[in-house]
């Protein structure tokens, strides 16, 4: 597997777009770190090759992230420190597999398929301690992976940022939007805090 280093982090040598503007995203992550109520604990993914789930371990205890695709794992676990507990693998509403379609030149633009040999686990399946953030941009499946992280978000009550550009729809058929509105379907107090760009910011009152 070819990686490349570029602004201090291991890339995959074939990613011509997603180094450039990552690193632009950061501010919309600490928007949300700003209605987190605690610092013990942030789930964040897709981990991508780990520069979300960096900066967030400096401003928590633990941060949990997943990666589907092998490639960008190996550069995530180059990249993260030490309090990054991290698996290759995806979130979703039940166990099972992924197939990963993959996006050429652009490491943040791959996304899944039902079945393949990528495990999918769930939130809820961490078992986590504590849960002041999740932290989710996953290509349109953030739908589901917020349905396997209920018993979690019930417990908690986190910060929630979740990528809406309607990926969700093109990709699996589910309506632009659905995510923030389960959340506040919970009955939890979750109200949108903030837009910025892409990214949908929640918290409960």
């Amino acid at each position: 597997m070819d990686m490349i280093q570029r602004n201090g982090f291991w890339w995959p040598a074939d990613d011509d777009w997603c180094w450039r503007v990552i690193h632009q995203e950061v501010p919309d992550v600490d928007a949300a770190v700003a209605y987190a109520k605690g610092r013990d604990v942030a789930v964040q993914a897709g981990g991508n090759v780990g520069v979300w789930a960096a900066h967030l371990a400096k401003s928590f205890r633990w941060v949990d992230t997943v990666e589907p695709v092998a490639i960008n794992y190996a550069c995530l676990v180059l990249n993260v420190p030490e309090n990054v507990r991290h698996g290759h693998a995806g979130f979703g509403d039940k166990p099972g597999t992924l197939s990963m379609q993959i996006v050429p030149g652009n490491a943040g633009a791959h996304f899944g398929k039902p079945g393949g040999d990528v495990p999918v686990i769930t939130i809820d399946s961490l078992e986590l301690d504590a849960c002041d953030l999740i932290c989710l941009d996953l290509e349109g499946y953030e739908p589901q992976a917020l349905r396997g992280a209920e018993k979690t978000i019930r417990k908690f009550r986190p910060a929630i940022l979740i990528e809406e550009k309607g990926l969700s729809e093109r990709y699996y058929g589910i309506p632009r939007g659905t995510a923030e509105t389960w959340v506040m379907g919970l009955g939890l107090g979750y109200k949108v805090r903030e837009k910025r760009r892409a990214d949908v910011i929640l918290s409960c009152d």
